[in-house]
Parts: C-alpha cells; structure tokens; sequence
C-alpha cells in the first residue's frame, strides 16, 4: 500500500469511501477484505474490496500491476483513521499493516497540480522558477512524491511546503518487487516503470479530486497562455465557454532545446530559451476538471459519461 485516500467531503461523516492506492503482486484469484481502524485501533470495521481501477499501458505484463482498491465506510459510525488489507478468511488482527487514511480538501474553485514523483537531481533555481510561474497561475495545491532528491532542491520543495504551496507525499526509495528499476533514463524498466509512475498520478487524482481544476505536468514543463491568463481564468473566460462540455484539455507539447543557446535576453530560464520546436503531438499533456473525469493517467483522460475530452 502506498497510500489511502478518503472520498473528498467537507465533514468526514459524509465520506462514503477510501481509496487504497497499490501495486498490486497478487494472483488473479485473490479476494480481499478492509480493516478499518479508528484512533489508536480501538474501534475496528470489516467491509468489502471492490476494485475501482487496473492500469493497463500497452499489453505489457508487469510483476506489480498499479490498481486502485476502494472500500466502503459509509455506515461506520467512528473516523476512520487506518486502513489495512486482508485476503478473506484472514481476521482483522490490531497487528495487520494499515496506513493512515488521508482526508483531502475540498477546494471548490481550486487549481491543482500533480507532478508526480521528485527523485535524483533537479536544478534548485529553475525549480524556484517553476513555482514561482505556478503562482502566478494562481496554483492552489502542487502535489508530488518524493522518491529521492538532491539537497539544494530539498531545500526549495521545504519552502514551499512551509508557504502552504506544496504538498509532499512519500514514496519508498526501495521499489518493491523483485524488478531492478528505477526512475532514471538509465535504470527504467519497459514494463514495470509506468505501473510505478501511475500510481503518483491515481494518488494525485484522489487527493486532489475535491478542486476545480488539474493539470499533470513535470518540473520542467509550463502551461502558457498567449496573455499569461492563470489556470482558472483561462478556464472560465476561454475554455468552458466554448466547450461548456468539456472534461479535459489536451495541450501539445514545444521542445526549448538548450544546447540551441541562449536565444533570448532576459536572466530567467524560460525567457532565455526562447527557440522552439513546432508542438509535439506524442508528448501532450492534460488539464482536467476533477468531477467530470473518470479516470487519468500522464497521457491519458477518460471522461465520464455526457463529458468530451478535447484535443
């Protein structure tokens, strides 16, 4: 289990279910129970396991397949506070591994962004830069987790983590399984890596599910408006009315190659590499509306039914 996340609701009372996020080495028939716990495990709840979502990324076959268990909680007359997995037939014992539920907010006109996971080396003053656009976007929430990360750029995610910008969620340094991987260009594995990846999205996809607005973007990565309009201006004065359907916006991708050479003149990384290429079909990228999607990946989002994906 990497995490737990509750239904979004102002009051705990009215969260219905929670969302157990895994990568999942199970057989084909194995069948599952939740252990729900109250504060310090005095109170325990038993339900069932349904399963909201598998990920599947080009017929490959995983040793650990990225899934989504949720259970039902919405007669328990205690908070939840930790939830467990069991197969059936396996008592809910005080001692079985559990993880601390997280209730999101609700943010009702809140723009979120999900970048996945940190890990190895990111430059700490591009990094600040990226933020910084961020809030002049008019970003609620930036959610990533943290694999491993250099200490310069450490210090910057603390900072904006203490400013109330950043969330920061953990991911183990040892991937589990048996599969030697990891996020680096050297060390990704085909098959497994994009089963790891999916997982910080579906832990975003729930925690931010109570905003506006989210876009998946890395740190490396800008959404601009022609007029510099934030996230949510752009939605509501230019995108919604067009589109007043829409569940998501897909946005093609420019390359600024900086081994091209400087080409602009300010000092700010995004304005001295001004020299692009034409947009990328294969690289896009999404900006979603959270209650009218049903389901996201880096690349991908499904819209719920009456809703449009536009391209």
């Amino acid at each position: 289990m990497f995490n737990a996340i509750a239904e979004a609701q102002s009051e705990w009372r009215s969260v219905d279910y929670v969302v157990i996020n895994v990568l999942d080495g199970s057989t084909f028939q194995s069948k599952f129970q939740c252990c729900i716990f109250g504060r310090n495990r005095s109170n325990m709840h038993r339900s069932e396991v349904s399963v909201k979502d598998i990920f599947q990324h080009r017929f490959m076959q995983p040793e650990l397949t990225a899934k989504q268990y949720m259970c039902q909680v919405k007669n328990i007359t205690f908070k939840p506070i930790h939830i467990g997995l069991v197969e059936n037939g396996v008592s809910c014992d005080p001692c079985v591994t559990v993880t601390t539920i997280i209730y999101p907010l609700v943010v009702e006109h809140g723009a979120g962004i999900c970048a996945k996971i940190a890990f190895d080396y990111l430059n700490h003053t591009n990094l600040i830069e990226w933020f910084e656009y961020q809030i002049m976007m008019e970003v609620d929430t930036v959610v990533v987790m943290l694999h491993y990360l250099n200490d310069e750029a450490l210090k910057v995610f603390q900072y904006y983590q203490r400013k109330g910008l950043l969330t920061i969620l953990p991911y183990p340094l040892k991937l589990p399984g048996k599969t030697d991987r990891g996020f680096e260009s050297t060390s990704w594995q085909f098959e497994q890596s994009d089963h790891d990846e999916q997982i910080a999205v579906y832990t975003c996809q729930e925690f931010l599910q109570g905003y506006e607005l989210v876009a998946i973007i890395d740190f490396d990565e800008y959404i601009v408006q022609d007029t510099f309009k934030s996230y949510k201006t752009m939605l509501k004065t230019e995108l919604l009315p067009l589109y007043p359907q829409a569940a998501a916006f897909t946005f093609n991708v420019s390359f600024f190659i900086t081994d091209w050479g400087v080409s602009g003149l300010e000092p700010l990384l995004t304005s001295q590499y001004v020299k692009r290429t034409n947009p990328r079909y294969e690289r896009y990228k999404n900006m979603y509306i959270p209650k009218r999607t049903q389901y996201v990946n880096t690349h991908e989002v499904q819209a719920k039914s009456g809703y449009t994906r536009y391209i």
